[in-house]
């Protein structure tokens, strides 16, 4: 016997009697429609932060299986099954629910991997077949008003919560899933700018970038001392290499007394509770995709929040040739004390990324009179990556003195990292012979740091 007669003659709902039910596709609709009738769209997207989803979720799926068995128990294993069935993301909820997970990606029905602390790792995770990925495929991109087909095979969506689905089928290959996990981490540079309550916490994971061996203590003094200095700052990395963590615990080092005006594609910097900060946040278009696609875009936020009265403007990532452009156009303003991210692959590749994005839209400006008003824009840049144990690590840190009489860079490394005896075992130096330039003088004996 099969389906819920299965279930109703053993009276109870143990692990073996409770997988028919997870295979009877008409009980599993009955239940749909009833979660549908019972509780609101938002409720029912996975990726909602309503607060008490899950419990809202889980009495829908008991009272069905109550008057369903009326003589039976419902296991709770089964009704959370369900529910991740019904409402979640299946076989995935473990994995988005492990706090150390920051992609889910899957390349198949039975082939299921995950990177955890900065390490990709297979998984025991498995779909029944390649129908039911392709069911939770179908559900995401219906969740952003997207459909996979012929026409479409690739669907790139932002969910609910910031998290950033890619979805990849037949032609192009598949059927392949990537989930890019939304975090918003908290890691103060030292162990004294850490808030008491992470401290406290009863996990032994390190709070701060030294401590995790991501900064030395005398980078995380320079850095501390550039924040205070109001230096405008140049954060470069890959993706998922610490540029967005590095930012908030730069933030973290703001005098709660300054207004900082924040600018985001999707909420992600962690900042303190204390400070003086606003948020703005972009609206997308129905298609939720990526910049082209958003009716309020960062270029329209920063020319808006200079009305706000900032003292510190921060822009979460410039990813388009009119960001870079407005975001340029903004920190000549005076806004001393900002700071942006770019994807990059070092502190020299930034500054050319940064060009190379104007020019592409602004063709008409010639290099040498785009790179002064860069030179003017930034203080240091600083370029974030990981190391082959996963850890991220900050690799450079260059100030932008300004521009040499043949237009090149003035770019003066202040600490470097030495990887002469592995990609995991680095240390950090302070190059010698290093001088501030005047730029970096000026603003450190107007804050009082250099006599």
């Amino acid at each position: 016997m099969s389906g819920p007669g299965a279930l109703a003659a053993g009276e109870r709902h143990d692990r073996e009697s409770s997988l028919p039910l997870l295979h009877d596709e008409a009980y599993l609709a009955r239940v749909r429609e009833r979660l549908v009738a019972a509780l609101d769209p938002k409720v029912l997207d996975p990726f909602s932060p309503v607060p008490d989803r899950t419990a809202r979720i889980e009495a829908v799926v008991h009272a069905h299986l109550a008057e369903t068995f009326p003589r039976a128990v419902p296991d709770s294993g089964l009704v959370r099954r369900l529910c991740d069935e019904l409402a979640g993301l299946g076989p995935l909820a473990t994995l988005m629910a492990d706090p150390d997970v920051t992609d889910v990606l899957v390349n198949g029905p039975t082939d299921v991997w995950v990177e955890r602390r900065g390490r990709l790792v297979a998984t025991p995770v498995r779909f029944r077949d390649v129908q039911h990925l392709s069911a939770l495929m179908e559900k995401l991109a219906a969740l952003v008003g997207r459909h996979l087909s012929l026409e479409s095979p690739c669907v790139d969506a932002r969910m609910a919560d910031g998290s950033r689905a890619n979805l990849v089928i037949t032609p192009v290959g598949g059927p392949c899933l990537s989930i890019r996990k939304h975090r918003r981490v908290r890691l103060a540079l030292r162990p004294e700018h850490a808030a008491p309550e992470v401290h406290d916490a009863a996990e032994a994971m390190p709070v701060d970038w030294v401590a995790a061996g991501g900064l030395s203590a005398a980078m995380a003094t320079f850095l501390a001392t550039a924040v205070r200095a109001r230096l405008n700052l140049l954060i470069a990395g890959a993706t998922g290499a610490g540029k967005t963590t590095l930012l908030s615990s730069l933030l973290a080092v703001v005098p709660p007394s300054e207004r900082v005006i924040i600018i985001e594609d999707t909420t992600e910097l962690a900042v303190p509770e204390h400070g003086h900060t606003v948020r703005l946040q972009c609206v997308h278009g129905h298609r939720a995709v990526d910049y082209q696609d958003r009716t309020v875009s960062v270029a329209d936020l920063v020319a808006n929040a200079l009305r706000m009265r900032p003292d510190r403007l921060v822009v979460g990532e410039i990813r388009s040739p009119r960001e870079a452009y407005v975001c340029l156009e903004a920190l000549n303003t005076g806004h001393a004390g900002s700071g942006t991210t770019i994807h990059a692959n070092g502190a020299a590749d930034a500054l050319g990324r940064l060009e190379t994005l104007v020019r592409r839209e602004y063709r008409d400006v010639a290099l040498r009179e785009l790179r002064e008003p860069i030179a003017r824009a930034f203080d240091l840049v600083l370029h974030v990556g990981r190391l082959g144990d996963g850890r991220r690590a900050v690799l450079e840190v260059v100030e932008l003195a300004g521009t040499l009489t043949d237009g090149a860079y003035d770019l003066r490394p202040v600490f470097a990292v030495d990887r002469a005896a592995s990609d995991t075992r680095i240390t950090f130096e302070a190059v010698d012979g290093y001088r501030p330039g005047p730029k970096l003088r000026a603003k450190l004996r107007l804050q009082g740091l250099l006599e």
